[in-house]
């Protein structure tokens, strides 16, 4: 029985398929081609007219014997059809205030070869099949929409379901006032009389063994010390730069720099020739710094007639033995500060220096720092002697250049003046170092007429040692 059942579906299922696909594969009827190729008649504005002439009736008409059509399989008989007068027209039955064109009535479909071939001549304005497209009346548009009547214009205005209407009692206030502000409550005011029932602040009477009145009180008046328990002025010892007994401040020569220029400092060596004058040095209008040697004989003299003359001294670092111990060198110094006492620091030597011995000048420059003076080196090499200054907080200085190391000429000599006066510009101070012969003596009064000396502040060597 399921086997049955089975076929019978499966043998519906495949009937359907090819029923469909025969539909598919067979020509069309030769009636709807030839009424799927006629023109589609103009659309025509619908006009009140007469209604036409009852049209013979086409399935009364005699039909002749012809031969159908080769294409044609098997013609269909000639269906009955009304007259038109007995049909209403599409014009009547679609009102014409809702603005629809019409179209007139399309002919049948189902239409018999003879009376399609006929001319359509029974018919008055209607073109025929084939005429051209230009031989068509023109468009005509279609009349104004009329204006809504008052009961359209009702429907409209009518609320929606959701909406509220605004004086509906439901409708919701925009307008939301914002609420009052409560005035201030005022201040109590104060009671006319004391209450009875207050306590009062502190203890009534003083209580044995209670001591009062330690803490502090914000109005109290701070307690004034009898003058008896204040040190007297003259008990405290004023520090000034006088009582200090390092040369390097003790000797050294006024300076004054209103003007915050850069500092600039010569240091000029005397090598102690008998040939030298000494007068015209030490009365220089410069506040240069003289570097004497301590080992010449009547160093003292010389010394004292420069500092006479204002002039600050230094001495160089000479006489030190080769290969000397600290307690050589701690004696050595001993006897230049007894040579010279009012030098205000330590020169090394142009050539043959300790700057670059680093054992040599570890063990000296803690010397010339118990001495209380100053260290000059040279702005060269590694300078050993310039970092343990540093180091053991030395004051010291660099030597920027010697102006007259292979005896330069007057002109060369400024022109080291000048590039040491642009060095101060930028590092703020510089020293320069010369020998006090003639020609440079007449260098330095040249450049100090006429070169960079306006741009700088000439100072002595205590000045740049002392300074930040």
């Amino acid at each position: 029985m399921r086997g049955f059942l089975s076929g019978v579906i499966w043998g519906g299922v495949v009937a359907t398929l090819g029923l469909g696909v025969l539909s598919q594969l067979a020509p069309a009827p030769q009636s709807a081609v030839r009424s799927a190729n006629v023109d589609a008649p103009p659309v025509v504005t619908p006009e009140p007219a007469p209604m036409p002439e009852a049209a013979p009736d086409v399935a009364a008409a005699p039909v002749e014997a012809e031969p159908a059509a080769p294409e044609a399989v098997a013609p269909a008989p000639a269906p009955t059809v009304a007259p038109e007068a007995a049909v209403p027209p599409v014009a009547a039955v679609i009102p014409p205030a809702l603005g629809v064109v019409p179209s007139p009535a399309a002919p049948p479909a189902m239409m018999p070869a003879e009376t399609a071939a006929a001319p359509a001549t029974s018919e008055p304005g209607r073109p025929e099949a084939g005429a051209d497209a230009d031989d068509a009346p023109p468009m005509v548009e279609p009349p104004p929409v009329p204006p809504l009547t008052a009961e359209e214009q009702a429907l409209l205005e009518q609320p929606l379901p959701a909406e509220i209407p605004a004086d509906s009692p439901l409708a919701p206030d925009t307008a939301v006032e914002a609420p009052a502000a409560e005035p201030a409550p005022p201040p109590p005011e104060a009671p006319a009389e004391p209450l009875l029932d207050r306590p009062e602040p502190g203890l009534g009477g003083a209580v044995e063994g209670v001591t009062t009145g330690r803490l502090p009180v914000i109005d109290a008046a701070p307690e004034v010390l009898p003058e008896a328990s204040a040190p007297e002025a003259s008990a405290v010892p004023e520090l000034v730069l006088e009582d200090d007994p390092r040369p390097l401040v003790r000797f050294a020569a006024s300076f004054d720099n209103p003007q915050n220029k850069p500092l600039y400092t010569i240091v000029l060596i005397d090598t102690g020739s008998p040939d030298l004058d000494r007068t015209a040095l030490a009365n220089l209008p410069l506040p240069v710094t003289i570097a004497l040697d301590p080992t010449v004989a009547g160093v003292a003299a010389q010394a004292a007639a420069y500092r006479a003359a204002g002039k600050e001294v230094a001495m160089l670092a000479a006489a030190i033995p080769k290969g000397a111990t600290p307690a050589d060198l701690q004696v050595t110094f001993e006897a230049h500060a007894k040579a010279l006492p009012e030098a205000v620091a330590v020169v090394d030597l142009p050539q043959g220096g300790f700057q670059n011995d680093r054992p040599l000048a570890s063990d000296l420059v803690p010397v010339i720092k118990d001495q209380g003076r100053g260290l000059v080196t040279f702005d060269r090499g590694l300078n050993a002697g310039d970092q343990v200054a540093r180091r053991e907080a030395v004051p010291s200085a660099l030597i920027f250049r010697q102006i007259d190391a292979e005896g330069e000429s007057i002109p060369v000599m400024r022109r080291y003046l000048d590039r040491a006066a642009f060095k101060a510009a930028q590092d703020g101070q510089v020293a320069v170092l010369g020998t006090a012969t003639p020609d440079t003596l007449a260098a330095l009064l040249e450049w100090a007429a006429e070169g960079r000396a306006g741009s700088v502040a000439l100072a002595p060597l205590s000045a740049i040692l002392s300074a930040p």
